[in-house]
């Protein structure tokens, strides 16, 4: 990434010409896709034509992907479930799944993780000559993913998806709940830099009093296990094994949020939003719905605690009084099925 700091994004995208694809067919594909998709182009651009016998063969499944937001953990979940959702659909097996990129993004942190879920990655730069995939599949396309569809009542297989997240990085959690010394674990934003067009690495909704929050929920929560860090900056496998076992869940509204997909199915998240982002931004409220999980929001509506570099004054009591509704809450449904 260091090499292409400040790249615009047009240049990490291919012109692709006719004929890129090919299809030994006689009948032309009508099929409409979503009306910014890029499915459309690449519909527009196949050839339909014999094919010679002048290239290598990928003999095993592959699914075609086209990332956008590639270091974005939010819009790479997307990804990576659509692509789960595929297999499902075509029933296979994703270890034998070879994934194409067909884009020419440079190297991210989030890279490493579909090596893990799924089979071989190629980058579409990487071939140089013909290739014929007898068995290739167009993927979904992120922003049409179903989870990005957040009023949806109900997303197919995401328990199976989190089995399967896990497992892939060799955890299989028990989803134990122990009331008397619960997992509390709150993940902050900072500063880093994930893609050329941010050289600063400046984010936004950071909280600016992170020890006093922090050391608020450990006074309140004595005897019980109560963790703050900045999760993406461990490897995924170490990030998955701290929420796996995360009782409660707090944090700024944020990519991060996305492991919501992975917290243990007793458990609940508190979402905090600074003044200038609005609460109607669902995208997690969503994911723990979908779970029937608990959750509950802060929202700051005093301009005097938004401060300079997108920092916010977090209200601690308010934050506490939440986090102790949210055990009573986990724990009396835990009362319930024990009693």
């Amino acid at each position: 990434m260091s090499q292409v700091m400040n790249q615009a994004e047009e240049e990490e995208f291919y012109t692709l010409e006719k004929g890129f694809f090919k299809l030994p067919c006689d009948e032309q594909v009508q099929y409409q896709f979503g009306e910014d998709s890029h499915l459309n182009h690449w519909r527009d651009i196949l050839e339909f034509k014999t094919l010679n016998s002048q290239h290598y063969e990928i003999s095993q499944w592959t699914i075609a992907v086209q990332r956008y937001e590639y270091v974005n953990m939010y819009h790479t979940m997307t990804d990576w479930y659509n692509t789960f959702l595929v297999t499902k659909v075509f029933k296979l097996d994703p270890k034998n799944v070879t994934i194409l990129w067909i884009d020419g993004h440079p190297s991210g942190g989030l890279d490493s993780t579909w090596g893990n879920l799924f089979g071989e990655i190629r980058r579409i730069g990487e071939i140089r000559k013909p290739v014929l995939f007898p068995q290739l599949i167009w993927g979904i396309v992120g922003y049409d993913s179903p989870l990005d569809e957040h009023y949806l009542p109900e997303v197919a297989y995401l328990e199976d998806f989190r089995n399967f997240f896990l497992s892939k990085h060799q955890i299989f959690p028990a989803d134990d709940l122990n009331c008397n010394q619960l997992n509390i674990l709150i993940i902050w934003r900072r500063d880093y830099v994930a893609h050329p067009r941010n050289p600063s690495g400046s984010v936004s909704r950071k909280v600016k009093n992170e020890d006093e929050l922090l050391g608020k929920i450990k006074d309140v929560f004595k005897g019980h296990i109560v963790k703050g860090l900045q999760i993406d900056k461990l490897p995924m496998q170490d990030q998955l094994a701290l929420i796996s076992k995360t009782d409660i869940l707090i944090g700024m509204h944020g990519a991060g949020l996305s492991h919501t997909l992975f917290l243990p199915r007793h458990s609940g998240l508190i979402e905090m939003f600074p003044l200038y982002h609005p609460s109607e931004n669902i995208h997690f409220r969503s994911m723990a719905e979908w779970r029937h999980l608990y959750y509950m929001s802060w929202s700051n509506f005093d301009d005097e605690r938004e401060l300079d570099n997108h920092l916010t004054i977090v209200n601690v009591d308010e934050i506490v009084i939440l986090a102790t509704e949210m055990h009573q809450k986990i724990c009396a449904k835990d009362e319930n099925d024990t009693g």
